[in-house]
């Protein structure tokens, strides 16, 4: 009789580790997020170190020559999608960057996503592109309507074109579009933090 009561508490004990796993303090962007009508832009998670890696600017379909999320940057993004699903996050649609890292990280943490060249890293562009790019990264935050919330998984230079935030590997920066190329920064959860 026992078990099952075992069962649920120990499935409420980790429902409880993974919530708190994200730091206290970013509460009132998840409590937004809960409302949905919102744009996540996270970054992917820590990549493997050392030689033999691949390189960080290089694109191959078949990840063999890019440097891939190592298994810390794993765990990150499966602790973002469980602390999603824990907290009941609704989530419209996920789109990341073609390299392999983005999409290992939105498989690993929502299952999925679909790629997005205006995702994709900006530092291989040309200055004129890369300014197109973000350009178009912008206008798809600023005219986002929901419901739920859209996550674009990409790389710390393209969020850095669009916010002053400096994002560790794995965080969400929660955005509200306005309409337009227009939105408003109303957090960063640190979710990559150990």
């Amino acid at each position: 009789m026992r078990r099952p009561c075992a069962r649920h508490a120990a499935a409420l004990l980790l429902a409880c580790v993974v919530a708190s796993s994200v730091a206290a303090s970013d509460e009132a962007p998840w409590q937004q997020l809960a409302a949905g009508g919102k744009v996540v832009l996270m970054r992917h998670g820590e990549l493997k170190t050392g030689r033999n890696n691949g390189d960080s600017l290089a694109r191959d379909p078949t990840c063999q020559r890019e440097r891939n999320l190592s298994s810390t940057g794993e765990a990150q993004a499966r602790r973002v999608g469980e602390t999603f699903r824990a907290r009941g996050i609704p989530v419209a649609a996920v789109r990341h960057s073609p390299f392999c890292r983005t999409a290992d990280t939105a498989r690993l943490a929502f299952g999925g996503g679909t790629p997005a060249d205006y995702l994709s890293l900006r530092e291989v562009l040309g200055a004129d592109e890369a300014a197109a790019q973000t350009r178009a990264l912008s206008e798809v935050i600023g005219s986002f309507a929901g419901p739920g919330n859209l996550v674009l998984v990409t790389h710390e230079p393209n969020i850095a074109a669009v916010s002053f935030e400096l994002m560790k590997p794995a965080d969400l920066l929660v955005l509200q579009p306005r309409g337009g190329s227009d939105f408003e920064e109303l957090g960063v959860i640190r979710a990559g933090a150990d």
